[in-house]
Parts: C-alpha cells; sequence; structure tokens
C-alpha cells in the first residue's frame, strides 16, 4: 500500500483526533495567552542574539532552549483544544528558518509546517451517555505517528480514502489548517460495500482475570445480530434498507487473550483477538469484524466504530474489513445489544451521526449560514443518534443507496407531493429534498414516518405525525441534523414532527401539510417573494501570523462575506481597525466594499509597524461598519522581530596585487558591527578569472572579525573579487578589487 501513497515534508503516519462536545466546553480551552507570553519571550532572545558575539550568542541560546521548550509544550497543548488559535500564534517559515538558524540546539522545539498525504483510517468513540463524541483519523504514509486536530471540523473522510492535510506540527500535535479528500484509494474493496450481505464475524474475549459477563453468552449475542425473530442486527439492516443490506455470519469464542488490553489499545486488542480466533475463522471471507470484550476498569466509551473499512491482518492473509469494539456491559440485554451494535454497525457502514440543531426558544431556522446550536448524538428518530431503534435517516440512506431513484425528488420549485411511508420497500416517494428558499446550497429533508415493523414503531408517537425534517448546509457535512418544528413543546427533540405549516422567516420558501393518513403525508412547496434579512457580515484576515521587523510594513488580505439574505441589495461596507493600539493609521485599498449578498470582497490591509517596537506577537483586527449592520470584526496576529543588528565591511584587500602565474593571493576582509569586531559571519568571497568565469569561496570570521582566501592565480592576466557578508538578516558587501598574474 505504501508504494500507492504519496506524502509532503515528511513521511508520516497522521493521527487525527478531536472532541466534538456540547454546550461551551469546547470554547473552554487554552486562550493562547500563555503561547503569546512565550512567544513574546523567544523573541526578547531572538533580539539578543542578532548583536551578540560568539560568547554572548552562547549564553543567550542557553537560557532560550527552556523556554523554546515550555512555548513547545504550550503550543502542543493549545493545538488540542483550539487548532484555529495554535495556527494564528504559530510562527512564520522565514521567522522559523531564522530561529533554526540562530538557535541550531534548539530545532526540536520549533513548530514544523508541511503537507502530508496518505491513506486514511476514521475511528469514532461513542461515550456511555453519548454526549461526548471523539474522533480519530490514521493516514499511512509511512512510519511516524502524529495526532492531528483539525482547525476546519472532522475530516469528511472515510476509511480507504487518500487524505491530504497542512497545518503546524509540535512533536506528534498537528493542527490542521486544512484536509481533503484527494483519491478513493485501494481499501475499499468489493464486498465492502452498504449493500447485500455484510458478512460478519463477532469475537467475543476474555481478559486474564476479567471475564465477559454472565448475561454475555454466545448465544445471546447471536440473537442481537442474527435472529430472525424480534429485533436484530440483521433484521434492522434487512427493513432499514428495504432488504438491499443484511448482515450473516458467525460467533466465535470465548477466547481469552494474552493480558488485558486497556481501551485505549484498541487496535492491540483487535490483534490479539484475530490471532485468537485464527484457526477456527478464515478471515478473508469477512469484511465485518465486531470484538465483544469486557470492561477492562476505565473505558470511557460504550464502543467504537471504524468509518469504512480498512486492510487488516490474519494467519489467513490481509483482509479488507471494518471493525467495532463493543463493550459486553452493553451486550447483556438483547435491545441494548442492538441498539449498540445498529449505532458502531452504522460507522462501518461509513455513517456519521445524527445529530439535532437549534437556533434558539422560538425560531426552528436561523439565517441562511448560521450554524445554530449542534447536539452531536440530538437525533431522536435514527439510531445513529440517541439511543434509540430509529431507521437512518433519508440522508443517511440515500448515501448507503438504500434510497435512490424515485424515492428521492429534489426540488426547488413551487408544487404538491406525497411522501410514502419511510419504513415500506416502495419505487415511489420516500423523501423530498427541499431547496430552502431561492439562490442558496441549503436543504430540506423531508420523510415521514409510521409505526410500521419493530423499529420505527418504538419511537414517539409523535413523530408518525407528520413530516420529520432534516436540514442540509455547508455545516451539516456527512452527519443529518434533524429540525424541531414544535418549539415550546415539553418533549424537545422526541416530538420534533412538522404537523401543519411552516414559513421561513430568512428565505421564500414555505411548507403546507394538505393531508395525512397511514398510507402517505401530501404537502405543498411554495417560494415567494425573496425577503431581504440583513445578517451580520463575516471578516476573515490573511496570513493569520506574518513576521515582520519593527519599523516596517506589513500587508494582509482582508476579506469580507456579505451574508444578507439574496433579497437585499448590496451592502458598502467602510473598512476600520483599532488593533494593535498605538500603531498608528491603517491603511485600506480600497477603503470601502461594495457586497452583494452571499458574496466575498477583498481589500489589502496595511499596517506600519512602530521603530524599535517591543518584539511580540500582537493581535490585529479589522472591522466593518455600515448602515444595515453592527459592526463586525476579524481577527489576526503579527509577530514583531528587532531588525537585525548592521554589519560593515570596514576592510577588504587583496595581497600581493601582482604575483606570478599560479602564485598565491591572500584576499582578505574584516567585518564589525560599528568598530567592534563581528566573529561568526558568514563571509562569501568570489573572484572572476581572466576572460570571464567565477570561483566562489565561503568562509567564516574570526575572533578579530577577519575572514581569508588564500587564493591560487592560475592564469596570466587581471583578476577581479568580491565579498560578500551575511549576519542574523543583515547583509553586507565590498568590492570590486584588482590583482594581476604575469
Amino acid at each position: 500500500m505504501e508504494g500507492n501513497v504519496r506524502t509532503r515534508t515528511k513521511q508520516s503516519i497522521i493521527v487525527f483526533t478531536g472532541l466534538l462536545l456540547t454546550g461551551s466546553a469546547w470554547a473552554q480551552g487554552n486562550s493562547g495567552d500563555n503561547v503569546r507570553a512565550l512567544n513574546n519571550r523567544v523573541l526578547q532572545f531572538h533580539s539578543q542574539i542578532q548583536g551578540a558575539n560568539a560568547p554572548q550568542a552562547a549564553q543567550v541560546r542557553s537560557q532560550a532552549a527552556p523556554v523554546l521548550a515550555q512555548r513547545a509544550a504550550a503550543l502542543s497543548a493549545l493545538i488540542k483544544s483550539n487548532p484555529s488559535a495554535a495556527l494564528s500564534l504559530a510562527f512564520s517559515q522565514d521567522l522559523l528558518s531564522d530561529l533554526a538558524q540562530k538557535f541550531p540546539g534548539s530545532t526540536n522545539s520549533l513548530e514544523e509546517q508541511g503537507t502530508w498525504e496518505g491513506v486514511s483510517d476514521h475511528l469514532i468513540f461513542d461515550d456511555p451517555d453519548r454526549q461526548v463524541r471523539r474522533f480519530q483519523v490514521q493516514i499511512t504514509a509511512g512510519g511516524r505517528s502524529f495526532e492531528v486536530y483539525s482547525a476546519g471540523g472532522e475530516p469528511h473522510c472515510v476509511s480507504g480514502n487518500i487524505l491530504q492535510v497542512s497545518g503546524v506540527r509540535v512533536g506528534n500535535a498537528v493542527a490542521a489548517a486544512n484536509a481533503n479528500v484527494s483519491g478513493a484509494g485501494d481499501v475499499a474493496a468489493a464486498g465492502c460495500t452498504s449493500t447485500g450481505a455484510q458478512n460478519s464475524v463477532i469475537i467475543l474475549i476474555d481478559f486474564p482475570g476479567v471475564p465477559l459477563p454472565a448475561s454475555v453468552t454466545p448465544t445471546g449475542v447471536w440473537d442481537i445480530f442474527f435472529s430472525a425473530s424480534g429485533r436484530s442486527v440483521d433484521g434492522y439492516w434487512r427493513e432499514a434498507s428495504y432488504n438491499k443490506a443484511s448482515a450473516t455470519g458467525v460467533v466465535v469464542g470465548p477466547y481469552t487473550v494474552d493480558r488485558v488490553y486497556t481501551c485505549d489499545e484498541y487496535y492491540a486488542m483487535r490483534t490479539a483477538a484475530i490471532a485468537a480466533a485464527d484457526s477456527a475463522v478464515n478471515f478473508t471471507t469477512y469484511t465485518r469484524v465486531f470484538l465483544v470484550f469486557p470492561n477492562p476498569g476505565s473505558c470511557a466509551w460504550a464502543g467504537l466504530g471504524t468509518l469504512g473499512c480498512g486492510s487488516i491482518s490474519s494467519a489467513d492473509g490481509t483482509f479488507t474489513a471494518s471493525t467495532s469494539w463493543l463493550r459486553a456491559d452493553y451486550m447483556g440485554s438483547r435491545d441494548n445489544g442492538v441498539k449498540l451494535s445498529t449505532h458502531e454497525g452504522g460507522h462501518n457502514l461509513t455513517l456519521h451521526h445524527a445529530s439535532s440543531r437549534d437556533f434558539g426558544a422560538t425560531e426552528i431556522l436561523g439565517p441562511v449560514g448560521a450554524a445554530g446550536t449542534l447536539n452531536e448524538y440530538g437525533g431522536t428518530t435514527n439510531t445513529m443518534g440517541s439511543w434509540n431503534f430509529g431507521h437512518y435517516d433519508a440522508p443517511h440512506k440515500a448515501m448507503l443507496g438504500w434510497l435512490s431513484g424515485g424515492n428521492i425528488l429534489t426540488t426547488e420549485t413551487a408544487g404538491s407531493h406525497t411522501i410514502l411511508p419511510f419504513e415500506t420497500a416502495t419505487s415511489g416517494l420516500q423523501a423530498l429534498k427541499v431547496r430552502r428558499g431561492t439562490g442558496n446550497n441549503a436543504w430540506l429533508w423531508l420523510e415521514y414516518r409510521q409505526p410500521v415493523g419493530i423499529y420505527d414503531s418504538t419511537l414517539n408517537s409523535q413523530v408518525h405525525t407528520g413530516a420529520v425534517v432534516h436540514y442540509e448546509d455547508s455545516t451539516t457535512g456527512t452527519r443529518t441534523h434533524l429540525l424541531d418544528f414544535t418549539k415550546g413543546s415539553s418533549g424537545g427533540y422526541a416530538d420534533p414532527a412538522m404537523t401543519t405549516s411552516w414559513a421561513d422567516a430568512y428565505t421564500n420558501v414555505s411548507l403546507a401539510i394538505t393531508n395525512k393518513s397511514a398510507s402517505g403525508l401530501s404537502l405543498d412547496v411554495n417560494y415567494g417573494p425573496v425577503p431581504c434579512v440583513r445578517v451580520q457580515p463575516t471578516i476573515s484576515i490573511s496570513p493569520a501570523n506574518p513576521s515582520v521587523y519593527s519599523g516596517a510594513n506589513v500587508n494582509y488580505t482582508v476579506t469580507v462575506t456579505n451574508n444578507d439574505s439574496s433579497g437585499c441589495t448590496a451592502t458598502t461596507f467602510t473598512m476600520g481597525s483599532s488593533l494593535p493600539a498605538g500603531w498608528g493609521t491603517t491603511t485600506f485599498s480600497p477603503p470601502t466594499l461594495s457586497v452583494n449578498p452571499g458574496t466575498s470582497q477583498t481589500t489589502t490591509m496595511g499596517k506600519s509597524v512602530p521603530v524599535a517596537l517591543t518584539p511580540g506577537t500582537y493581535g490585529v483586527n479589522a472591522t466593518t461598519s455600515d448602515v444595515d449592520h453592527a459592526t463586525a470584526t476579524g481577527t489576526a496576529n503579527c509577530t514583531v522581530t528587532a531588525p537585525p543588528t548592521p554589519i560593515y565591511i570596514t576592510s577588504f584587500t587583496a595581497s600581493p596585487t601582482v604575483v606570478k602565474a599560479r602564485g598565491t593571493v591572500t584576499i582578505s576582509t574584516t567585518v564589525t558591527n560599528g568598530s567592534t569586531p563581528k566573529s561568526g559571519v558568514a563571509v562569501t568571497f568570489s573572484v572572476v578569472k581572466p576572460g570571464g568565469g567565477a570561483t566562489t569561496k565561503t568562509a567564516t570570521t574570526d575572533a578579530s572579525g577577519v575572514a581569508t582566501w588564500a587564493y591560487k592565480a592560475q592564469n596570466r592576466g587581471s583578476y577581479s573579487a568580491t565579498v560578500a557578508a551575511s549576519s542574523g538578516g543583515a547583509n553586507a558587501n565590498a568590492g570590486p578589487i584588482a590583482f594581476t598574474a604575469n
């Protein structure tokens, strides 16, 4: 597989890891103040070393080394808690190169910028209460392993995709500025699909001294997966897929593995389980692997599933399969076991979670583009959400190929439609996808749930009284987002169905149910005049953290996006900036932007850095003002460094100036800071020979600031010499001087 992996900057295994938390927990991470303070201390050392001689520079490096190490640890922690802030506070590549040159013993404490690409393996961890979700994505491209925290949220990849990521790395932690699927990869082999028989092997394992609960037996687990009566994984997949998918296979074990594996050792646990079962199972005939194991004592999740399939090794050879790890204390009850297994099995089929999306106490939907409040497990009608037996939602069934063709109608025009019950196999319409108003890329998915079968019949009865509606826009990704059409009810998202009519306050679409019965739901879709709804603009600033000398100028590209509805006229935004305080006048070119709704415009923001400003990382902002919106603000940073201490070439000589052919001429130069000799300066001599052609020689000045070159003049004629010196970003040149060989 590695032969098909392309890697940029360094070959590596990249592990995307993140937490999706509810409420304000996500915002409570490292604010970046500590990293900013450590940036400033590093920049002070950088300033001190600019004009230092060799002994002084050694002392500065000794003092700087522990601070650089502290900064690396703080930036690594910030990557994990707030990757966007980490990217904004990371040093620019030119400053990193300069720091590496000035502090060569601390290069391991400096972040690395790069792009990596490889084959992904995507895992999702589900906690027992389905409140906090953690994800991890590995991309295999060599022999190293990094944890990557994505500023843009969870990458939209499944196992087997080729994933490319660009970002900043500190140690084994990477802040990903972007992550893009660039290919399908090789591991999505035939048979590992979402239709047909899902050939599954369920391995029961004991740990030494930690056996499976007495309630978890091979017979009971077989019933959870394969029973033809009552609820089971096979029964669920058959009903939800309209017999397009099923579960078949075997339950083996329990096997006692070699030791107790913690819940962080899931790959090692899988290897041990497969090794234990290898003599009884030909793994190459299976595409789904489920492990049922006892809680070793501190497992923070109830189930873990790969998002799709990957390559797995066994004694029978390498095979392609998904994997789910199921805690046995959730498998003693048949219903709990089916809920957990269809959830993790859904991940194996490449599904993300069924979430809910909220816009406050009174609004069903906010402005187009608004994210609202997301509840990762808030979907109450889908086993991929809260603990329930509900079918996978319509967008999920469409992803799996279980709904297709005439089952789905996409519309953005007025019309009347009848949606057939969601649970029954039919060639008719079961999902209506309605564009949310004119001129946007937001959609409403409508389905009609009925108490048919033994799965959807367990849902709250209100769900069966109208249309279940999911929202899809750029925020949704591959999840589903359930909307609540009964605002103010005590049921929350347990009774979300739209039962009458609804008009969007922010677009021109409206929906009206005209009839409902056991055989179908009829409704009208209408598009009226497009209203004008003013929504705060958004501002982004690039680059995130450029480096600049004090006394110099720095430019940013500021992008302003008009989020007003399409019924509004263009807005003229006047640009401004208040940070950093005390930096004087900021220029914008152009100073105003006329931006149509749903579009963006850019302007160049110029900042003049004060002379002799204390080195540090300073916060920068850009603001907009206009008559229709409150002030909007975008933020970035600017890292200010001390200008390099000037160096001077105070002498440049050639002696003797006349030699015989093949004689030696001593070319010498002296470099100073003012009147003080400057040691350790890189010097490049260049000699142009008679008739053309040049020869160069590099040297370093000694304690007296002197560097020499004993040049042998091979040919008769006139020679011309020049010299260039460079130190800490400062440069000096001298020459030409002449000498002759005869």
